[in-house]
């Protein structure tokens, strides 16, 4: 018996490491599989739509997928087709069990008209605005 206790003492830092190296790669198998079912949602939205939104992809250790994407509200067809494309794209990469979260985001003034509208001029050339100095800094006014 002081044998078998004594080879195992011996052994424990040996093993110690091999479990947390086993634990490190199965961490980094499932970001890597997270990672690149996020890259293949973002390819099949933006060769679609081009470049509108971008969804975060996460496995949770228990759970479906969670995909969130934050999406324009003022466009509800665009929305609509960014959750098709996301069903897809899912449905494609033999997931069957996800959680998609939509945040709503606000348009920008002036965004998604065109750019000569009268709309989308409104911002710039309001009486007494000029444009932003930098970053934090407010709008200077002229005189």
């Amino acid at each position: 018996m002081p044998g078998a206790l004594g080879l195992v003492l011996a052994l424990s830092p040996l093993l110690t490491a091999a479990s947390l190296l086993a634990a490190a790669e199965w961490r980094d198998r499932r970001r890597a599989t997270a990672l690149a079912r996020q890259v293949r949602l973002t390819d099949a939205l933006a060769a679609e739509l081009g470049a509108v939104v971008a969804p975060v992809v996460r496995r949770p250790l228990a759970g479906p997928w969670r995909v969130e994407i934050r999406v324009p509200v003022s466009r509800p067809g665009l929305v609509s087709r960014i959750v098709a494309i996301t069903e897809e794209t899912l449905r494609e990469l033999d997931v069957t069990r996800y959680a998609l979260v939509l945040t709503p985001v606000r348009a920008r003034r002036g965004e998604g008209r065109p750019p000569g509208s009268p709309a989308s001029r409104a911002c710039r050339t309001r009486p007494g605005w000029a444009p932003r100095g930098g970053p934090g800094r407010r709008p200077l006014r002229v005189a």
